[in-house]
Formats: structure tokens, C-alpha cells, sequence
């Protein structure tokens, strides 16, 4: 979608997109921080979209569906007046070695941490189903890993 300022832009259910983005970011268990970290986008930017003040490009469209785990055009068709798809293949979000990493797997999140322990990768996954923030996830893998280096290095 590219920024248009015709009839056709007024037409578009923004409250909709707006309903649906709060839903599924709340079932995600995330902040609107968080959302803007993952999609790349400012705190603003995302407000501006959900207002309709800002009618979002195709890159940014994608990033949206992805950190939210819905199906690619779900964007559109929210717009469009209908109810996003969540995504039954597993977004991965692209962290670096010893990044926490995530993917939408239904209504849960599954994170992972890797970090090398010695010479060896070693993985911690956490399946979240409530609201625990990114920054919680983080800490409690964290600590599994410290335990796990303690474990492994002894």
C-alpha cells in the first residue's frame, strides 16, 4: 500500500485495523514498545497507523503481519472491513547469535536464547501464554542459562 489520499483511502476501516492490532498484541503478551521494536517502526508511527493518519507501505505492512503472526494480506483485509488470519507457519524473528529470538506459534510465543556455554551452543526456550514482557522472558532465560553454565563449565 503506498500513501493515497483518494476516496478509497477514506473508506478504509482503520478502527478495525486499530481493534484487531490490540488484540493480538495483548494476546501476545506485548507492549506497543515491543511491537514497535519488532516491526522496526516508532511508538508514533504505529499510532499513526492505527489512527489512520498514515497509510502504511508494503514493507511496513509485512513487518506488521509478521510481528503480530498473521497471514500475509491480513493487514489489507482488516482494512478492508474483514478479521486478520493468524498464521499457522512460525514467524522467526531474525536476532543475532545470543539475541532472543521469537516466533508466533497460535495465540503463545515461543522464545529462545542461544549462547555459547564453552565451545558449545546451548538453547533456552520459554513458551509464554500470559502477558510476561519481552524483558521478563529475558531475564528468566537468562537465568537458565547462568545455571546452565554453571552445570556445564563444572
Amino acid at each position: 500500500m503506498s500513501k493515497d489520499t483518494s476516496t478509497e483511502t477514506a473508506s478504509l476501516r482503520y478502527d478495525l485495523l486499530a481493534e484487531a492490532m490490540d488484540e493480538r498484541r495483548l494476546e501476545l503478551g506485548m507492549k506497543w514498545s515491543e511491537l514497535a521494536e519488532r516491526t522496526g517502526l516508532s511508538e508514533q508511527s504505529l499510532r499513526n497507523i492505527r489512527s489512520g493518519r498514515s497509510t502504511p507501505r508494503e514493507l511496513t505492512v509485512r513487518r506488521l503481519e509478521e510481528a503480530l503472526g498473521w497471514v500475509r494480506g491480513a493487514v489489507r483485509d482488516t482494512l478492508a472491513g474483514g478479521r486478520p488470519t493468524v498464521s499457522e507457519i512460525p514467524r522467526i524473528d531474525p536476532g543475532s547469535a545470543g539475541e532472543l529470538s521469537w516466533r508466533v506459534e497460535g495465540d503463545v510465543v515461543c522464545y529462545e536464547l542461544t549462547r555459547m556455554i564453552g565451545d558449545n551452543p546451548f538453547t533456552a526456550r520459554l513458551v509464554v501464554r500470559d502477558g510476561r514482557s519481552r524483558e521478563q522472558v529475558e531475564r528468566e532465560l537468562g537465568k537458565v542459562m547462568e545455571m546452565a553454565r554453571i552445570q556445564l563449565e563444572d
